[in-house]
């Protein structure tokens, strides 16, 4: 089973604006995330961020999340913590928990 049938939203979100111009959809990640939830509704913004806390509970690494994110879902926004990143891990809930922010205001 592929990532865009496993976890269709998240594939949409990756790969429609965390591709490898993704500083030309935002400044940083967040800006991403906030682009793609412009005119979700509050369910979809919830049930993405659900996607990324179960895409986590899968139990991979970050090293594999990483190989994941590039190969399955297109993501090349580093979240090394050597890029000031937390880790793709802690990104993972980062995005979730700004998901879960945005769904109050959809």
């Amino acid at each position: 089973m592929g990532a865009a049938s496993e976890y269709p939203r998240l594939a949409l979100m990756f790969g429609a604006f965390f591709h490898q111009d993704w500083d030309m959809e935002g400044d940083d990640w967040p800006d991403l995330v906030r682009n793609y939830a412009r005119g979700q509704p509050a369910a979809e913004l919830l049930a993405t961020a659900a996607e990324a806390d179960a895409l986590v509970a899968a139990g991979d690494s970050d090293e594999e999340l990483e190989r994941r994110l590039d190969r399955e879902f297109g993501c090349c926004y580093d979240a090394h913590p050597d890029a000031d990143g937390p880790g793709f891990r802690p990104w993972l809930g980062q995005i979730a928990g700004l998901l879960r922010e945005l769904a109050k205001h959809a």
